[in-house]
């Protein structure tokens, strides 16, 4: 899946390709089919897929919306003011991590009843020229702000939910345990929650971490013993999970690795590559491997 940002000017967007369809190599001038499956007069700024490859979900500047890749359907299952800057499904695809520019990160169930009724309208962009719907009668703005306010508190979207300190840019679910997901904020704060026990706060903090205003990716090596981010200083680190204990830390690049990635056991298989523990990190000056870690 791509996503493009977009705008109040130009529509966000979800674009699909089906990658069986390629050739081994395609040339760099070549047309390649893309197929739009959402777009929005908005910013779109994430989007994840289910283990299962049936739905994705959106985080926009309207809220979170859940698509059904398979019947071409969408539906919201969050609105409100604060943008949906990271999203992340937890390994049964069941639910659905949201973490907000406002620092809350909502649990959403997806096989509950959500509010696609109550904003039908913004289904299709064509409906809601203006994100924010200031072109409803004040009497339906305000009866959908108190709508949205009430979402949380009636536990009607969401089975939990928890606040961090600044602006949630990233988060990883663990597949070992999927109670578990890591989160990180624009503060630098780097956590683990159990989705059981949110009201707890986070059951281990990772320090160290250098971030103030960017949207930096985690990444978890296939085993789920390790993370790995990138921070505004231009290192890279890397902790233990269980330990929170900061293992390794060096600067490579004159730029910070926004991008990490970290590909499962499966995957190297599949693709006949030799190399089991690598990390892949992406910033202004290159793409970066990491061997042997």
């Amino acid at each position: 899946m791509i996503t493009t940002l977009g705008s109040d000017v130009s529509k966000g967007s979800l674009y699909s390709l089906d990658a069986n369809s390629l050739p081994d190599f395609v040339e760099p001038t070549s047309p390649v089919e893309f197929e739009c499956l959402f777009s929005i007069n908005g910013t779109v700024w994430t989007a994840d897929c289910n283990p299962s490859g049936t739905h994705a979900a959106l985080g926009t500047s309207m809220g979170s919306a859940l698509l059904d890749l398979e019947a071409r359907s969408q539906f919201w299952i969050y609105c409100g003011k604060s943008d949906v800057l990271s999203q992340q499904f937890i390994s049964s695809g069941n639910v659905v991590l949201c973490g907000l520019r406002n620092g809350l990160i909502l649990t959403i169930d997806t096989r509950e009843k959500h509010i696609s009724n109550n904003i039908a309208a913004l289904n299709h962009s064509s409906a809601a020229p203006n994100p924010r719907m200031t072109n409803l009668p004040l009497g339906r703005r305000e009866r959908r702000r108190n709508f949205v306010r009430s979402q949380i508190d009636r536990g009607q979207i969401s089975s939990g939910h928890v606040r961090m300190t600044s602006a949630v840019c990233s988060m990883a679910s663990l597949s070992c345990d999927e109670n578990y997901f890591l989160a990180s904020s624009m503060d630098g704060s780097i956590k683990l929650f159990d989705i059981r026990a949110l009201r707890n706060g986070g059951v281990q903090s990772y320090e160290g971490h250098i971030n103030s205003h960017s949207r930096l990716q985690l990444a978890v090596n296939p085993s789920e013993t390790l993370l790995l981010t990138g921070g505004e200083d231009c290192s890279v680190r890397i902790w233990g999970i269980k330990t929170g204990e900061l293992l390794f830390s060096e600067t490579f690049s004159e730029s910070c690795c926004t991008t990490v990635l970290w590909p499962d056991l499966e995957g190297y298989a599949r693709h006949r590559l030799d190399q089991s523990h690598g990390a892949w990190l992406g910033s202004r000056d290159g793409l970066f491997y990491m061997q042997d870690i």
